[in-house]
């Protein structure tokens, strides 16, 4: 008996796999089908719904492809009832084979049934997605029954948890056209824009819709140029813009007001103000808004002189500058750090009788921390209360940002506690802001314990609260409290990021922790991820600090591989420990391989290779480096010059030691200790006295004073 049943459970693994094949493959024509479908029926076990929903996709596919027929679509009903009445007690069907089924019965006309079929699947509990709905959707639309097709998208759907896709839309969008419902076409244009439409089809519909002669008017051109604007498409919008136009649809100061804002966030200000002189010259005269939309556009790329033309335009026009005029003008200037600008223009607006907001507050206090003005902080946090204006999170956390950025962060603990006196309650940034402070201040413990009371107050620590405390850890050495803190995000369900990664492995690498960098490292890789540049250069440095120059090199050609922005930081790691590795020719080439990879040597580069040049003699080939450095116009800075003299005098090339201790001189660089040492230690041996003469004469004391 248990040989039967396991026989009979081979043969239904059997008929799956082969079923799956051929589906797959679409070898399947109906008569095997059919025969597969009658074996599976005898040799059925739970798991075999996958296989009989294949085989009636297969038929219900022949269905769909020959609209002219439903032949195929009744043979798929008859094949569902077959299931249903001959295997009920071995297999169940599932939402899939309902929703095979609903495509075939609507498809046959009889949506009365689909909507059964339908009820079926929400009487079960079974979740309902777009693809059911959707043959609903075409089966009303097929049937002229738009109206109803509606309801099922506005109404039912959402009611059963399901979102609108873009098939939905464009369902019920062409039974509408067909029907030349314009207005409902257009109405439903304006939900694909707003909803979950996307825009690609949503434009594709719309010039379809114009071809058919189903013309928009200027709401419609309105919400179309505003997606495509806020979606940085201004070209595809100007040309929109000039076929409303063409057409004798005049556009209105909203229409223009949505391309301006578009060409000003793109920073398209040539653009721009083309349009805003087109509109002028179309007799529109700029409001409030549109002048606002061309402040910011200036404000926002520090065009403080354009702000200023605009202000006098607006007065010219009989509009004085209103509070957000003022408020975009006193934020650009407080960025640039122009403070006592800023506040010629806030007491110039509160003598034009223009109420100053919590947003212009803000911008002048942000301004003022920035240029260490408490008192005046002080000051106009005062004046705020005075006239009725409360401090928001925002206002709060601006100062609680510049407090611990200077390192009092009792004060800005302080500062939470009068926050809650006076009803607002520090949020997610807040509290990163303070633990970012005392990790600062290498109050470690304390920020920890920030970390820890979140959850007491009702917040949850985000990525960036960990990232803080982790490289506070690490700064501190730290390791294992940070690697605790790494492990407990991941039990929290915060996803560690890049910036995560990044600042583990470096701790673990600085602490010698290889082998756990390494494990941590690998399981990066593994995980499939596009890390970051910076990413692979911790891993390579941390690799040559452990002499794996082999594995960091194979990394290195396959980093090199990806599709990754290179730096000169990654190639400096790699050149450093070729040379320290003894591997010079390879180094060599990796330095001229730079520029094939679209960077420039840095002076770091040069003082690498020029330090290992020196320390195996080959100080001919040294000289032409440096000279080629300076020809390139990469300047040598001093701690590079007093370590090329450093390793000079150490070879006891004395006369070439004396021509870089010139090149100090030259540039007003000074000795650093270690040099000076260097020189005394020299000079104090008889051997290198007459050598004294090849250094520049102010060095020549050394000599004296070594004797």
């Amino acid at each position: 008996m248990r040989r039967r049943v396991g026989a009979a459970y081979d043969r239904c693994m059997e008929l799956e796999l082969v079923i799956a094949d051929r589906t797959h493959s679409g070898s399947l024509c109906l008569d095997d089908t059919l025969k597969l479908f009658d074996e599976l029926l005898s040799h059925a076990r739970p798991a075999s719904v996958t296989s009989f929903n294949q085989l009636l996709n297969d038929v219900s596919r022949a269905s769909d492809r020959r609209s002219s027929s439903t032949s195929e679509s009744e043979l798929v009903v008859s094949l569902f009832n077959r299931m249903v009445r001959e295997c009920s007690d071995k297999v169940a069907p599932d939402r899939c084979t309902y929703s095979i089924l609903i495509g075939c019965i609507c498809r046959m006309g009889r949506l009365e049934h689909g909507f059964a079929a339908f009820g079926l699947i929400l009487k079960t509990g079974w979740r309902v997605n777009d693809i059911v709905i959707n043959q609903l959707l075409k089966g009303l639309c097929d049937a002229r029954r738009v109206g109803e097709a509606m309801d099922l998208l506005l109404r039912r759907m959402p009611e059963v948890g399901c979102a609108p896709g873009v098939v939905s839309y464009n369902t019920l969008l062409k039974g509408f056209c067909d029907e030349k419902r314009v207005e409902e076409a257009l109405e439903l244009l304006h939900m694909m824009a707003d909803g979950q439409g996307q825009w690609e089809e949503v434009v594709r519909r719309f010039k379809e819709m114009s071809a058919r002669g189903i013309e928009p008017n200027d709401f419609t051109y309105g919400l179309l140029l505003d997606y495509l604007c806020k979606n940085g498409n201004c070209s595809e919008a100007r040309n929109f813009f000039d076929s409303m136009i063409r057409k004798g649809i005049k556009p209105n100061v909203t229409i223009y007001a949505i391309m301006l804002h578009g060409y000003g966030n793109k920073g398209a200000l040539s653009e721009m103000h083309d349009l805003l002189s087109l509109m002028v010259a179309n007799g529109i005269s700029p409001n409030h808004y549109i002048f606002n939309t061309v402040i910011s556009a200036y404000a926002k790329r520090a065009m403080i002189d354009e702000v200023m033309h605009i202000f006098i335009k607006m007065k010219q026009q009989g509009l004085n500058p209103d509070v957000v005029s003022y408020a975009t003008l006193i934020d650009a200037l407080c960025k640039l750090g122009r403070v006592d600008d800023a506040l010629l223009q806030f007491n110039q607006m509160i003598n034009e009788g223009v109420t100053p907001s919590i947003v212009v507050f803000t911008s002048l206090v942000y301004g003022l921390c920035t240029v260490d003005k408490w008192e005046k902080v002080e000051e106009l946090f005062l004046k705020m209360l005075n006239q009725g204006i409360r401090p928001n999170i925002i206002f709060f956390n601006t100062i609680l940002c510049n407090l611990c950025r200077e390192g009092r962060v009792m004060e800005a603990r302080r500062l939470t506690d009068s926050m809650v006196c006076m009803g607002v309650k520090p949020d997610v940034i807040s509290y990163n802001t303070l633990i970012d402070g005392h990790c600062l201040a290498n109050r470690i413990d304390e920020a920890s314990q920030l970390l820890d009371s979140m959850a007491s107050v009702g917040l949850k620590p985000d990525i960036f609260s960990y990232d803080t405390l982790l490289n506070g850890y690490c700064k501190v050495g730290r390791i294992d409290n940070a690697y605790c803190l790494f492990r407990e995000m991941l039990r929290k369900g915060v996803m560690p990021g890049v910036v995560t990664y990044n600042t583990i492995l470096h701790g673990l690498f600085r602490t010698r922790r290889f082998y756990e960098a390494k494990e941590l490292y690998l399981n990066m890789i593994k995980s499939g991820k596009q890390w970051s540049i910076r990413t692979y250069s911790i891993i390579l440095n941390g690799l040559c600090k452990n002499n794996c120059v082999d594995e960091a090199f194979k990394m290195f050609r396959s980093v090199c591989s990806k599709d990754l922005e290179l730096d000169i930081i990654t190639f400096n790691i790699m050149i450093d420990a070729l040379f320290k590795g003894g591997r010079k020719e390879d180094a060599m080439h990796l330095f001229a391989a730079i520029p094939a990879n679209g960077l420039v040597p840095d002076v770091v580069t040069h003082r690498l290779i020029a330090e290992n040049l020196i320390e195996e003699g080959s100080l001919e080939e040294f000289d032409g480096l440096f000279s080629a450095m300076e020809k390139s116009g990469t300047a040598p800075y001093s701690r590079m010059l007093n370590a090329l003299a450093r390793r000079l005098l150490r070879r006891g090339d004395i006369s070439r030691a004396g021509a870089y201790l010139s090149k100090l001189d030259e540039k007003n660089f000074s000795l650093e200790a270690s040099t000076t040492s260097m020189l005394i230690s020299i000079f104090s041996r008889e051997e290198y006295q007459h050598y004294a003469k090849s250094l520049p004469e102010k060095y020549h004391f050394f000599s004296d004073a070594s004797k």
